[in-house]
């Protein structure tokens, strides 16, 4: 029950909690900053408001919040340490995080960086996919909830999350969110999955670049209106000066229809990431009703040589990898990969590159591939369609294919284990080279989405 310290007057809760000053105030529920005083070290408590305590709809959604955060372990969400109910006052204890939250930066200065914005929408979408993964979907992303400290960003208030989220999305029950950030399909109360936190982002990007959200009206309905009819149109158009690349991620995260928005969070976090490319020559896609016109990539045929004698590399490592997984021969088929794309190096012509590889066993047909082969081939051509379109530096290209190589070629696919841990390499070398802006844009996405295919293919993962 709650008590008082005798000493000091000090509200007290679970008998160990001592509430020193109020962080903040919203309309659910307090946040204290708090002292822990079995293990000395000062926390954050969240307190159900008195109006509230008594509405066991309130209380069972209030609950939920500390159950749905202690689900996900991400260093991008605040951790929750304990929750109970002293009295009728039901609370949450959570990390204490020391900084601002990102509404108090934007009304001190407006607008941020292109780079600082990147960086913390970036963030934000590490939190979505820990969230996502353990199947929630936060519904309330905004400045406000969005801490920072330093260098590091945190996301909190999972307050009206919703929890497994079938393939059609959860239904609200009702509007819930903040106006300026509602995704179309939540402001008209239709199923929401976990494009919709995405739509979310988009608007705080977009009030991160321009100082202002997306859409705005005299009211929250009209405001809602917006979101469901309305287009923004680009960042760029009350900002000038940002890049293409700028204008085409945030456009897509603010894509109408949940479809049109990027696939995860992973693939929108890897496009916001090639935005800060120091080289950037990706071509991207425009998202409907954009307006923005980019040049098509280069066809196979406008490759320059050494792009051309590579392509014909990975076209050999294909079907080498291919005549592996039918028939089992690794030991064969190892020497027919050049381990370090020889065969880009060689002063022959790209028509008998193939022949140079020294298979001889023909390449099956793709129809007739096992999972694996089919799964191997499609990571492979998309890194080569990467490269041309310039999404793929070739550093990337080669250590993604060399790592590929050493998961497919030289470990047994009878040691479970062995297989696991170079996949999971492969995985560690896709993601760095994504965070250092080599592998970028669409292909980014469509490389994780077949990384994925081999993992389960593979049974790993």
């Amino acid at each position: 029950m709650t008590n008082l310290m005798a000493d000091t007057g000090t509200q007290v809760l679970g008998g160990r909690y001592a509430l020193r000053e109020v962080l903040g105030t919203g309309g659910m529920a307090t946040v204290w900053r708090a002292t822990d005083d079995v293990l000395s070290r000062d926390v954050a408590v969240k307190v159900l408001s008195p109006q509230h305590a008594a509405d066991a709809s309130f209380v069972a959604r209030f609950g939920r919040e500390a159950k749905n955060i202690a689900a996900v372990s991400s260093s991008r969400i605040v951790t929750v340490y304990d929750c109970g109910v002293d009295g009728t006052t039901p609370y949450i204890v959570m990390e204490l995080v020391s900084g601002r939250t990102l509404k108090q930066v934007l009304d001190e200065v407006g607008k941020l960086s292109v780079a600082e914005s990147i960086r913390i929408a970036a963030a934000v979408c590490e939190a979505l996919e820990a969230a996502h993964a353990a199947r929630l979907v936060h519904r309330d992303i905004k400045p406000a909830n969005i801490v920072l400290s330093g260098r590091e960003v945190k996301v909190l208030d999972f307050g009206i999350a919703r929890a497994q989220f079938p393939a059609g999305g959860t239904r609200t029950l009702g509007v819930l969110g903040t106006a300026a950030y509602l995704s179309p399909e939540q402001a008209s109360g239709h199923p929401v999955g976990p494009q919709s936190d995405l739509y979310s982002l988009g608007c705080v990007l977009y009030e991160m670049l321009t100082g202002t959200p997306p859409l705005t009206a005299d009211s929250d309905v009209g405001i809602a209106y917006r979101h469901v009819h309305d287009d923004p149109g680009p960042p760029s158009a009350h900002c000038s000066g940002l890049p293409d690349q700028v204008d085409w991620i945030t456009m897509q995260l603010l894509a109408k229809k949940p479809g049109d928005r990027p696939a995860g969070a992973a693939a929108a976090r890897a496009s916001l990431l090639g935005c800060l490319a120091p080289d950037r020559t990706n071509v991207f896609a425009a998202p409907p009703g954009s307006g923005v016109v980019h040049t098509a990539p280069r066809r196979i045929g406008e490759w320059r040589t050494s792009e051309t004698m590579l392509a014909m590399s990975l076209i050999a490592a294909m079907a080498a990898l291919a005549v592996v997984w039918l028939t089992g021969s690794v030991r064969t088929a190892a020497s027919s990969v050049p381990p370090t794309h020889q065969a880009t190096r060689r002063q022959t012509s790209p028509a008998s590159a193939p022949a140079s590889s020294g298979s001889t066993t023909p390449a099956p047909q793709a129809g007739r591939l096992p999972p694996t082969a089919r799964a191997g081939g499609a990571l492979v051509a998309e890194l080569l369609a990467g490269m041309a379109d310039g999404q793929v530096s070739q550093q990337a290209e080669q250590n993604t294919f060399s790592q590929l190589q050493q998961l497919l070629v030289n470990t047994p696919r009878q040691n479970a284990e062995q297989v696991e841990q170079q996949y999971a390499q492969l995985i560690e070398v896709f993601d760095q080279y994504r965070s250092q802006g080599q592998i970028s844009g669409p292909t980014a996405v469509k490389l994780r989405q077949e990384i994925s295919a081999l993992g389960a293919a593979l049974g790993a993962g």
